[in-house]
């Protein structure tokens, strides 16, 4: 068991930093044969599914690091399982560039639906690894700086993450139907927690 937390965050925030940077790589064109200024407009103005998967997954893993650092001002020991259940929420950071850059890829292709379903099912899967993390703080509060302050705002955070999960596997069924209204779920979910995790500050 640890005496602070302080290796616990450094390394969790620059997990967060590796992630948004991979979000990033992908992006951009190629050289190609016979390019001239106005083909080059159109390679650049045709590629504006990436451009939207990126800006929609940078903002959800900006509120997922944001999430992530308020629940950690909350811990002031680590053990054995709240790391574990810390390394689960990186694991499936670390590897959300993967479903972005398949929706951004197959946006406008018969392959759109599964793409998409993908991605919501792939980013409701991060929302429950922070609701296990949450609930492994909520169910050591030994571990809390303030347990009598803590607990309730840990608990809060609860209700908003049951509520993303099940919007979430909503998102991931109706890709299947309109994979335009699942995209703009999850756009409208991370629009949703900047104002849920301001209001429990």
């Amino acid at each position: 068991m640890e005496n602070n937390t302080g290796r616990l965050e450094a390394f969790s925030d620059g997990i967060f930093g590796v992630a948004i940077t991979l979000l990033a790589i992908e992006i951009g064109i190629k050289e190609y044969p016979s390019a001239n200024n106005l083909n080059l407009w159109h390679n650049i103005l045709e590629r504006w599914p990436e451009y939207f998967t990126y800006f929609n997954s940078f903002a959800t893993v900006l509120l997922i690091w944001m999430g992530h650092h308020k629940m950690l001002k909350h811990l002031k020991i680590a053990n054995h399982w709240v790391i574990l259940a810390n390394g689960i929420v990186l694991l499936l950071v670390v590897l959300f560039p993967f479903p972005t850059k398949t929706v951004g890829t197959f946006i406008g292709t018969p392959a759109v639906n599964t793409a998409v379903a993908f991605y919501a099912a792939f980013t409701g899967c991060i929302v429950i690894a922070m609701l296990l993390l949450n609930i492994t703080l909520i169910k050591n509060p030994k571990f809390l700086v303030d347990a009598n302050k803590d607990l309730p705002w840990l608990k809060g955070m609860l209700k908003g993450q049951f509520m993303a999960i099940a919007i979430y596997g909503l998102a991931t069924l109706i890709a299947f139907y309109s994979p335009s209204i699942a995209l703009g779920l999850t756009f409208f979910m991370w629009v949703f927690w900047v104002f849920a995790t301001a209001d429990k500050e």
